[in-house]
């Protein structure tokens, strides 16, 4: 559900009524909540753990999408980041798939573009998988299962998925339709990276074809990502020399 109000527009999750978002969307406007927990705090999100009378949230401010020059010209056309992060865990809730539950997005519009936004979760106790090799065969199965869905994870780091009891949970997550092969593939390199234990758990993926490709793409993405942090550090030295 998605409704204006002054300059910003708020989309709300399945479950909550506009009413509830408002108070809310007020409420962390005013500061009228507490911190209990700092997660992250950088230049390009910061996440908090909050406390918002009885409810117990994870309210993210992605700093970097949001002040973006390109980005912001961008959702001249689309959603803004926090809508795309609502909007991702209500797919993957949609789906079948266990996910963080979605509570609502709020982005503040000028000229048409997104200058600021944040959203609301509900926090979701349990442990990362990382370094929990016991969740390896599961991690696999459940990304395995969302690709068979035409789904992608979109950030498949391993830390991203999360433990509670029995159950894993997909988190931080970026969905999208795809039925590429290659991107499929892809997204176990990248898991592979954060995990590198768990690639025995990848069975008759490690000897397919789009899955070595995969491995060769993402060598020479690190070694681009390097070359150009490299050539930065020299214009940056020299541009203080100056």
């Amino acid at each position: 559900m998605v409704f204006n109000d002054n300059h910003k527009k708020i989309l709300a999750g399945p479950a909550v009524t506009e009413q509830v978002a408002r108070d809310l969307v007020k409420r962390i406007e005013g500061k009228d909540f507490t911190v209990t927990e700092i997660l992250k705090d950088t230049s390009r999100s910061t996440v908090y753990r909050i406390a918002v009378g009885k409810m117990d949230l994870i309210y993210k401010i992605p700093h970097e999408k949001n002040s973006r020059h390109w980005i912001r010209f961008l959702t001249l056309f689309r959603s803004g980041e926090a809508f795309k992060n609502i909007q991702g865990m209500v797919l993957l809730e949609k789906e079948g798939f266990q996910s963080i539950k979605p509570i609502l997005a709020c982005e503040y519009r000028k000229k048409g573009m997104v200058m600021d936004s944040w959203l609301l979760y509900e926090y979701l106790p349990g442990s990362s998988c990382l370094g929990h090799e016991e969740t390896y065969p599961d991690v696999v199965k459940l990304l395995s299962d969302l690709h068979q869905s035409n789904l992608l994870h979109g950030d498949p780091q391993i830390r991203n998925f999360l433990v509670k009891g029995d159950q894993l949970y997909i988190i931080d997550a970026s969905p999208k339709r795809s039925g590429s092969k290659f991107k499929k593939r892809y997204e176990f390199a990248y898991l592979r990276k954060s995990a590198p234990d768990i690639e025995k758990y990848f069975g008759d993926y490690i000897n397919s074809f789009y899955y070595r490709i995969a491995i060769k793409y993402d060598l020479y993405n690190q070694r681009i990502t390097s070359i150009k942090k490299t050539l930065k550090a020299i214009i940056s030295g020299n541009k203080s020399k100056n």
